[in-house]
């Protein structure tokens, strides 16, 4: 049980890491409100549908949930297998909507956690080529940006998108409204949609990264990091990205590595 009980939206709650993240939350005491598109069972003291890809169903779903609330976790995605606007439409700019609704519905002293991905690595490289999303807050002008893109990066786009639009909230967000806004990217993990990222990432990457750190990441790696920079106990993490992925790009990074 959580010490201190808090009120949590979880967006993205009916499978995956989602689902576990409102499962921990849940088992933990907290007050959890689990948002997907589709209806969800998952363990939660509430649950509302909402679709990412549309601007007025955030709306409604935010008129309806009220202030008061400690964290917003936003989970939800979805892989580079789907139509490249519908990505980036779920993936960035409904995440945008739903941070941007929620931060003055969230007590001082709380957090926004948004689940990115190491598949966003390089995103300090293509801050300029990323520029002209950032400045799309319409589903019009994403699906118009998209056009001039290759739709096989979606997904990277997306989620190098979350990075930069984060880390560019976040001062801001705890400046004015006292909420920190951090993101979690993790590796591979194994969930439903692991075999659309095999068809859009590649089996070699994937298969690279499982033999290097000995296997893939199960939700239950995740949903905890997630609880933790939504705690009280993460109270100066702000503007941060920490990678779950069981140490695979930082040996990437470093290069050989020492053999003990």
């Amino acid at each position: 049980m959580s010490i201190t009980p808090r009120r949590v939206i979880v967006v993205g709650a009916a499978s995956g890491i989602g689902a576990a993240t409102a499962k921990y939350l849940h088992e933990r005491g907290d007050h959890v409100l689990a948002v997907d598109v589709r209806p969800s069972d998952v363990p939660a003291a509430e649950h509302r549908q909402c679709d990412l890809r549309d601007p007025a169903s955030i709306a409604d779903l935010l008129d309806s949930v009220g202030a008061g609330w400690d964290a917003l976790a936003h989970v939800a995605g979805i892989p580079g297998t789907a139509p490249a606007p519908d990505v980036l439409k779920v993936n960035y700019l409904g995440l945008r909507l739903m941070v941007e609704g929620m931060l003055p519905r969230i007590n001082r002293g709380g957090a926004v956690v948004a689940v990115a991905s190491t598949a966003a690595l390089g995103w300090e490289t293509r801050i300029g080529e990323l520029e002209p999303l950032l400045g799309a807050t319409t589903p019009e002008a994403v699906e118009a940006w998209t056009e001039t893109q290759d739709p096989g990066m979606s997904y990277y786009n997306s989620k190098q998108a979350v990075l930069l639009y984060t880390k560019r909230i976040a001062l801001s967000a705890l400046q004015h409204y006292g909420v920190r806004v951090n993101t979690v990217s993790p590796g591979p993990v194994e969930t439903p949609l692991l075999p659309d990222f095999v068809q859009s990432i590649g089996a070699a990457a994937l298969d690279h990264a499982k033999t290097t750190v000995g296997r893939h990441a199960r939700v239950e790696d995740i949903a905890p990091v997630i609880s933790f920079l939504a705690s009280p106990e993460a109270g100066w993490i702000n503007a941060q990205n920490i990678q779950v992925d069981g140490g695979y790009i930082g040996s990437m990074i470093a290069g050989q590595a020492i053999t003990l």
